[in-house]
């Protein structure tokens, strides 16, 4: 399923962009778009979820398209059974901090433990509205993710996290997303660091929500919420 419609104008003159993706545990991510809306604000890259007995992680991976910053970027997401039908729904909200920047929406949600999520739509919405800081904030560097299973088929991306500033930054958001071996999304997870020091480093531990223990899994740095 892919469909993208455009609505009405924002405050600040550029459209707002819808669009939908479905990913699910049997194709993993969804197909990229092949309409470009006229000065879209960004895209829906990909979609997928993991579960875990009664927790589902659901996440897209969002790319900003145009040639400015602080876009609301809104991802609702509706989790399906495999008969189609809707089990629950929920929305994660971030923004852009960088041109040219991919962030990782995702969020956690809970079911009833008989019950096996098959597809999640995810639907994005982003609108320019000056909710958000207009100035860009530099991109944080990370090194490659490594990801540790624990005796409890847990797993936890561990990787280290650079400021490139010389001022503190407090709680960057960092969105996980993780594959298989066939780059099928399988889960995922965030982490807010409490602070970086400036022009310094931390060791980021996040636990992750999967299916099972990732082949790979990659980091994506949506700055932090001004």
């Amino acid at each position: 399923m892919l469909a993208i419609a455009l609505l009405g104008t924002g405050c600040a003159g550029e459209k707002d962009v819808v669009e939908q993706k479905t990913g699910s545990a049997a194709s993993g991510s969804s197909a990229s778009s092949s309409a470009v809306p006229t000065k879209a604000s960004g895209s829906l890259v990909s979609s997928g979820f993991g579960q875990k007995d009664e927790y589902v992680w659901v996440t897209s991976l969002v790319h900003n398209d145009s040639g400015k910053v602080g876009q609301t970027v809104t991802v609702q997401f509706n989790a399906k059974d495999a008969a189609g039908k809707l089990v629950k729904s929920t929305s994660q909200v971030e923004t852009f901090t960088r041109v040219n920047q991919d962030i990782a929406v995702g969020t956690q949600i809970d079911v009833q433990k008989d019950v096996k999520i098959a597809t999640v739509e995810a639907t994005l919405l982003i609108e320019d509205r000056g909710t958000f800081s207009r100035e860009p904030f530099p991109e944080m560097p990370m090194t490659p993710v490594t990801v540790v299973a624990d005796p409890y088929g847990g797993s936890t991306a561990t990787f280290e996290l650079t400021n490139p500033t010389g001022q503190p930054v407090k709680s960057p958001r960092l969105g996980i997303i993780c594959y298989d071996a066939v780059n099928t999304i399988i889960g995922g997870g965030v982490d807010f660091p409490e602070l970086v020091p400036p022009s310094g480093k931390v060791v980021v531990e996040a636990r992750l929500l999967t299916s099972n223990v990732p082949a790979s899994c990659r980091a994506f740095d949506g700055g932090p919420m001004f």
